[in-house]
């Protein structure tokens, strides 16, 4: 009976374990702090009760909870730490804090600060203000937006997003919902191995990005103030005719011309050139655009030859760069272009990242290629330039549902463009769907033999034998340089001369 006796004693004789809590007893506490706790023994259990509710627990040392002291009242509050041993013996002890956030000073001045600290680029304290500024004004939407900017700044995703989308649901407008777009970039792309949720996010940023663009073009003041709504909407021909109804000047033209480049309609982008020049525009910049043009003809030589002749100027530099590049890749010949791109200012412009991504893509170099597909969309979501070359590229590596779903994210900014068409089109695996949507694509582009060969490839997998081979011939006939092709090519081969040749240049929006 001895040892039961001993057993009994020992028990009553318990000693409860001794807890060490940094921050110690009495400390004034402000913005997220992480209450940690040792123990003199081993513990089952060690739970946090903040004025007498449970609000976190943690098994293994040191035992630490997270408080965000924003959530509570200013003024002193009690933390209990309930520690249960492994006998499952129970011991209670109280620490008191007081929580003092400087509420007092009020939202509007933690608005100003938090605009202060963005602007300076002090994300870290931004984000702290920010905070107060939604705790103390809940309903602000601007407070909202603020603190959204802030998490962007230290890469918070999730944060963002949260903080992004309560800020359109308060104050809907075009900055709103273009913070929404590029936090749901960001998130997308923070999930390198979940394809559904990548594109799920996409898709979220895509949309949110076109309402932004809506709300711009209703709120257009001027004819040019609408063209550039509508150029960043993907509504490229519409903005060459808005550029136009601005004014007859040698900048609308200009402006008119580069909307077609984009488009892929290169001989309405030559009549604006001819008009720009008439009226003493800039003739370098003419001379970019006529160059372009070539290349799209797949004529680079004289493309070459005639960028090779202008003379540089500091508004210039960067548009011959990314020319030159743009004809380089058309050329097969990446290093070249990754030669010119990488010694531009990194800052860069969307235009710069899809070429970058290009030519780092053709190198083979596929997780560089990534990053600058990421920096184009966070610039701009709508960058459906960049979508459509990462499905051809998807659709290069044999990765036909990705390829699928950026040309479907392309075709959601731009649904009738002939080179977003092929990418479909070359995707479908309904055959005659495909056909169907290679068809639209020469209609699109009747001048285009690129566009021919896609449709001809399609017509081919579908069994239209006979077809197939009267669409290549018309191909070969329109050029005979470039497409000196025997038989419909298979798709892959289709996807690469679409890639090449249909690809559009990439030059800034205004």
């Amino acid at each position: 009976m001895r040892p039961l006796v001993w057993l009994a004693l020992a028990s009553l004789m318990w000693y409860p374990p001794r807890l060490t809590v940094t921050p110690e007893a009495g400390s004034t506490v402000s913005d997220v702090v992480e209450i940690r706790v040792t123990a003199s023994e081993p513990l089952k259990r060690l739970e946090f009760l903040l004025d007498g509710t449970l609000v976190g627990s943690d098994t293994s040392t040191p035992y630490t909870w997270t408080w965000d002291t924003l959530s509570v009242e200013e003024g002193e509050h009690t933390l209990t730490l309930r520690a249960i041993d492994m006998n499952d013996r129970v011991a209670s002890t109280e620490v008191r804090y007081v929580v003092d956030n400087g509420l007092s000073r009020g939202g509007q001045f933690y608005l100003e600060n938090a605009r202060q600290q963005i602007a300076s680029r002090m994300w870290s304290e931004a984000a702290k203000s920010a905070r107060r500024a939604v705790r103390l004004l809940p309903d602000d939407g601007q407070a909202h937006y603020l603190l959204a900017q802030a998490w962007l700044g230290v890469s918070d995703w999730a944060k963002a997003l949260e903080s992004a989308e309560r800020a359109v649901k308060l104050s809907p407008s075009a900055e709103t919902l273009g913070l929404l777009a590029e936090a749901q970039v960001r998130v997308a792309f923070s999930q390198p191995t979940d394809d559904e949720k990548r594109f799920s996010s996409l898709q979220s940023a895509v949309e949110s990005a076109l309402r932004a663009g809506e709300l711009r073009l209703s709120s257009a003041k001027t004819p040019v103030e609408k063209a550039r709504a509508l150029a960043s909407l993907g509504r490229l021909e519409e903005a060459a005719t808005a550029y136009l109804q601005a004014g007859n000047t040698p900048q609308n033209h200009l402006s008119s011309a580069r909307c077609y480049l984009l488009a892929g309609r290169w001989q309405d982008a030559d009549r604006m050139c001819n008009l720009a020049e008439r009226r003493a525009a800039d003739k370098t910049v003419v001379g970019i655009y006529r160059a372009l043009a070539q290349a799209m003809r797949a004529r680079t030589g004289d493309s070459r030859t005639m960028l090779e002749k202008l003379e540089e100027n500091e508004q210039t530099r960067l548009l011959i760069a990314l020319a030159r590049a743009d004809v380089a890749l058309r050329e097969k010949k990446a290093p070249e272009a990754l030669r010119l791109l990488v010694s531009l200012p990194q800052e860069g412009s969307g235009a710069l990242d899809t070429l970058l991504m290009t030519g780092f893509a053709e190198a083979r170099d596929f997780p560089r290629a990534e990053d600058h597909f990421r920096n184009a969309l966070v610039r701009n979501p709508l960058n459906w330039q960049a979508l459509a070359q990462k499905g051809y590229e998807s659709l290069a590596v044999g990765s036909i549902v990705n390829a699928h779903r950026y040309f479907n994210l392309a075709a959601r900014i731009r649904p009738d463009d002939a080179w977003v068409l092929c990418g479909l089109a070359l995707c479908e695996q309904n055959r005659g769907r495909a056909v169907e949507l290679a068809q639209r694509a020469v209609k699109q582009a009747p001048s285009d033999p690129w566009t021919l060969v896609v449709l001809s490839s399609v017509q081919w997998r579908a069994g239209q034998t006979e077809e197939a081979m009267r669409t290549i011939k018309r191909a070969y006939e329109m050029d005979r340089e470039n497409y000196n092709i025997g038989s419909p090519p298979d798709v892959r081969r289709a996807g690469q001369i679409a890639r090449i040749f249909g690809r559009r240049p990439a030059l800034p929006l205004d």
